[in-house]
């Protein structure tokens, strides 16, 4: 049978302060760790001076920097709070010698992974790299910081980790992306226990892009209301140490799985199918029904047609009569950080028996019911459904589950898979092309010998293009149902290319375009791809120093061993200042 993966330990740091029982007494008293704010960087990124979010106490930061040191920035200091928050129940320490010595909570001899979720990461250090001069600066150096792989190892350099590594940033589903990962890495016998971190910090950066979507409310957020105007941004981190190994009264983790909208990449689909597949396949792969589910913690981001989208795929999932929530308007939309943050919230309702409530809920304001309410209600507890949405199109969910309750369910076989075509584009192919180092022209010259009008590949940014282009090209001919194709990515620099470009606006003028804002995520890349080929299968978008081609290739048969996807476009995809590459590959799923 199929390994349970249970939630052994867990650590928030959040609005609401410092440890997973802070906030569990915050909440369950009904308080909200959302305030105003009227000054400072971050209210000035917000056309009208004020701005409505959850920010970590400065007092809670500065305890931090005194106990860790000034050597980590913002986001790593709270990303290493929580994650030596796991080692609370226990009075101890993590084994510095990682998986080469002990464990300080499984076995001896323990293989552990480290997974860290984050959209942005320490983009805020971009601020001083522009004002330095950036790009055209010669002496101007991209910080290393910057880079989401090198943020990530060394955060798990702390913890003997760095071997050991993986970087998930998948937009606003990034941590429930990341825990479906260490499950699957779990359940596939590469790891016995996986540490799952997720964080992310508010910078001007990341307020004025919101801000200029006009998704921003200057008030309390209101998740589902008929009143909702808009989101209320937070910032926060969030620690799970996940084990094969039994854990008295532990939650399960379940069921998981990821979807595309395959509709637009800054709005949900309007009908919530993808959404309604993720649900049903977590579901399936915890081997659950309708019956069996106590509770729906949504995305809920009070925004209309994330919410809209929302009532749609409870309805079409027949999940309407279950008490839904958003935990939005107690610590905001922290972004990365949400999934994880808000999954271990989730284990503790189930624990305790009680769904708390949505403040700021009065009238129903989506097209589709939902069961939804402003006060703390007692359930029967069993299972509960957690999901997250995201800019690209993406969509994920889990199953979480109480002991008792938990299904056996066999192991998943693995999937005959062969690679039946590769496509490579570089800076060489633009020399030999003709094209010199010119990209633009270059990748004008490729997209003009598809033969397609799409006047919209115009618009994307150059990592976009490239993935587009590529993808065409490996796909052309191949036939396939929308669920019946995965997109699995990696890179080095993420959106860095576009970040530079969006940091330019806000600091050096003309100020924050949603046009260019929208491209701050990698995986918006896969929802073009996604978009343009029709692909509502699973879509995850992984950071790396350096092309890990096997990993990439032995993940994608793992996905394409639990999902519907019969093809999967698999490989590297990076795009930095003009120099470029395309390396990927189409696999086949063979039945016999």
């Amino acid at each position: 049978m199929r390994k349970k993966v249970y939630i052994a330990y867990d650590c928030i740091v959040s609005a609401l302060g410092r440890g997973t029982e802070a906030n569990v007494r915050a909440i369950s008293g009904g308080v909200s760790g959302v305030s105003r704010y009227d000054d400072g960087p971050l209210a000035s990124a917000v056309p009208d001076g004020a701005l409505m979010c959850g920010m970590i106490p400065e007092a809670v930061a500065s305890e931090l920097r005194e106990e860790l040191g000034s050597g980590w920035t913002r986001t790593e200091l709270l990303a290493v709070a929580a994650v030596d928050g796991l080692c609370e129940p226990k009075g101890n320490g993590f084994s510095s010698a990682g998986n080469a010595g002990g464990n300080a909570f499984g076995g001896g001899n323990a293989r552990r992974a480290f997974i860290l979720s984050t959209t942005k990461g320490n983009v805020d250090l971009l601020e001083d790299y522009i004002m330095s001069g950036g790009r055209d600066a010669q002496e101007s150096v991209l910080p290393e910081d910057a880079f989401l792989a090198e943020t990530a190892k060394k955060i798990a350099s702390r913890y003997g980790l760095e071997n050991d590594c993986y970087v998930i940033s998948n937009a606003c589903i990034s941590g429930v992306s990341a825990l479906v990962f260490a499950k699957r890495l779990i359940e596939d016998g590469r790891y016995d226990e996986a540490i799952v971190a997720g964080v992310d910090t508010l910078s001007p950066f990341i307020v004025s892009g919101f801000a200029s979507f006009r998704s921003l409310s200057a008030e309390m957020c209101r998740p589902y209301d008929a009143s909702r105007c808009g989101l209320n941004l937070g910032e926060a981190a969030g620690a799970v140490l996940l084990t094969s190994e039994p854990c008295d009264a532990a939650v399960v983790l379940c069921g998981g799985a990821i979807s595309d909208d395959a509709n637009h990449i800054s709005g949900p689909s309007r009908t919530g199918d993808a959404l309604y597949f993720a649900i049903r396949d977590s579901m399936e792969d915890a081997g659950v029904g309708n019956d069996d589910i106590s509770f729906i913690n949504l995305h809920g981001t009070a925004t209309a047609y994330n919410d809209e989208m929302e009532s749609k795929a409870v309805a079409l999932a027949g999940l309407s009569d279950k008490p839904v929530q958003s935990f939005k308007p107690y610590i905001g939309h922290t972004l990365g950080a949400s999934g994880v943050v808000e999954t271990i919230l989730c284990t503790r309702e189930l624990l305790c028996g009680s769904v708390w409530g949505t403040p700021g809920f009065e009238e129903p304001g989506t097209p589709m019911p939902l069961n939804v309410s402003k006060e703390a209600c007692h359930a029967e507890m069993r299972f509960c459904i957690k999901t997250a949405s995201g800019f690209g199109g993406c969509n994920a969910a889990v199953v979480l589950g109480l002991q008792p309750f938990v299904k056996e369910c066999p192991d998943v076989e693995t999937a005959d898979v062969e690679i039946i075509r590769k496509v490579h584009l570089d800076n060489s192919d633009a020399v030999a092309c003709g094209a010199g180092n010119d990209f633009g022209a270059y990748i004008r010259m490729k997209y003009k010998e598809l033969g397609i009008s799409n006047m919209k590949f115009y618009k994307m940014d150059d990592l976009s293009k490239l993935g587009y282009v590529a993808s065409h090209l490996l796909v052309d001919g191949t036939g396939f149902g929308p669920e019946e194709m995965a997109v699995i990515l990696q890179n080095r620099s993420a959106s860095l290319d576009t970040d530079i470009r969006h940091q330019e606006n806000i600091s050096c003028g003309p100020g924050a375009s949603p046009a260019v804002f929208v491209y701050t995520l990698p995986n918006v890349a896969s929802g073009e791809i996604s978009i343009s080929l029709g692909i509502k299968g699973e879509n995850t978008f992984f950071i790396s120093g350096e092309y890990g081609r096997e990993e990439i290739i032995r993940y994608a048969r793992s996905v394409m061993s639990r999902t519907k996807a019969r093809y999967c476009i698999a490989g590297w995809l990076e795009f930095l200042g003009g120099r470029f590459e395309a390396s990927l590959e189409l696999l086949e799923r063979k039945f016999t």
